[in-house]
Formats: C-alpha cells, structure tokens, sequence
C-alpha cells in the first residue's frame, strides 16, 4: 500500500491541472531575473501539492512551529527521512510559514533527472536543487554547488542519508553536517511523525487509524557554538530523536 501512496503522491503534479502551466510561469520568472515571483509562486505550488496529498488521502496535518520564524539566514532545514512522503510537507515550510518569498532549494540524488519527472525536474531548475549522484560522486563540485547556493537561500535536506521506513530516527550521516560545522551553516531541526501510516504494516495500525500527521519545529543548532563536530551532530541527533518521541506520545 505505501509504495501506490508514494506513486500518487508524486503522481500530483502530473494530475492537478494548474501545476505545469505554474512551474512553466515561475521558471519563466527565473529566466527573466524576477526570482522574487518565481519563489512565491513555486512555494504557492509546493502549499498545494501538500494540501491536495493530505485532503485526497484523508489525513489530517497537526503543524507545530513553536515560534519557527523564517528570517534572512540561509541555512539547512532538517527533517527526519521515513519514505519519501515527507517532501511534500517540508517544501510547504514557506506556506505552513506564512512567507512564500522564502528562498528554499534542496539537495536531492540524480533519481529526478534520471526517470525525467518532468514537473519535479522544473522544480529543480526553478529553486537551483543541489544534485548529488551515488554512482558518480563529485565531493568537490557538491560542496561547492552547496556553499554557491546557500549565498543566496537555505537548503533543505535529510541528514540520516536514506529513507528509514520506520518511525525512528537513524543516526545521521555526516557528509553534509560536516559542511555545516566547518562552513557555520545553522541547522534548523524539525521532525514529522505518523508518515508510516501510510502503510499497511500490521506494526503502524494505530498510525494509520489515527488519521493525524504531526510536523514540529524542534529548535536550531547554531554551528559557532561548537568547537567540535561530534558535539554539534550529537545535539542534532538528540534534538531530532527527543522530537519525535515527543510526538510518538500523542498516538498512544
């Protein structure tokens, strides 16, 4: 079941009719410098791919942004990997967040451009995604695509490195938290819960029955604090892992 839910929700952008014509006008504004416009309707977009998911599929978003506020820091915005249908959700932080001139990339794997996901390949180009390929990585191209991009906006990404496919948080990967730390790149730290109620697994029955998805801002980790990276990724890590279990309780 979790996989056509993945198929759908993908599938989208595809189906609502007002989504291609709007990613063909914002990445008309980009081409024409007026990234202002671009930016507010691609995040328009992103509001409603989440909105269409949760209606469509019956669910019920419990957003909770404990006085997130999207200032002009570029920095990494975070959240926890479970299956993919996360992104909806951490690409509409501009709209949860009232601000949809927020500049907001992502650093993504090669999969768009590979399969040619036609609207998500238009997103892409629109908000300047950071591509990365496992088959052919490039650390010094990354890291400067990264530092290029976040002269400009913030970068979202999932710091535990794959989907987990559970309502736990995995250790994270360092590749990325690394660039943060040396770079003094700020992490701000948000987790979602419930995505596992997508599937049909016996084990996340009271998820799916619950109908309710939880989205929490969990706080910042400021990278000048720390003097050492193992110090900075195990306040993260604690950060996100104290989050979710914060939400796990509301199921119960």
């Amino acid at each position: 079941m979790l996989s056509y839910y993945v198929l759908y929700c993908y599938l989208i952008p595809l189906l609502a009719i007002y989504f291609i014509p709007g990613l063909f006008i914002s990445y008309l504004f980009k081409l024409v410098k007026l990234n202002n416009s671009a930016y507010i309707l691609i995040n328009f977009l992103a509001y409603s791919w989440m909105k269409i998911f949760l209606w469509t599929t019956g669910r019920k978003l419990i957003y909770l942004p404990n006085g997130y506020n999207l200032d002009n820091r570029n920095r990494f915005i975070i959240c926890n990997h479970t299956n993919s249908l996360e992104v909806p959700f951490v690409v509409a932080i501009p709209g949860l967040s009232k601000d949809l001139s927020f500049k907001l990339s992502y650093l993504g794997g090669d999969i768009i451009f590979r399969y040619w996901i036609l609207p998500l390949m238009m997103h892409a180009h629109v908000v300047d995604a950071v591509k990365y390929s496992d088959k052919n990585p490039n650390f010094r191209n990354f890291k400067k695509e990264v530092l290029d991009n976040l002269k400009e906006k913030s970068i979202f990404l999932f710091p535990e490195g794959k989907r987990t496919y559970s309502e736990e948080i995995q250790a994270l990967a360092t590749g990325v938290l690394k660039l943060a730390f040396k770079f003094k790149v700020d992490l701000d730290v948000f987790v979602i819960s419930g995505m596992m109620g997508y599937s049909s697994d016996s084990e996340f029955e009271r998820l799916r029955k619950s109908k309710l998805l939880y989205f929490k801002y969990c706080g910042s980790v400021f990278s000048k604090d720390y003097t050492n990276f193992e110090s900075m990724r195990d306040v993260t890590e604690r950060m996100m892992v104290e989050g979710k279990k914060e939400l796990d309780q509301k199921y119960k």
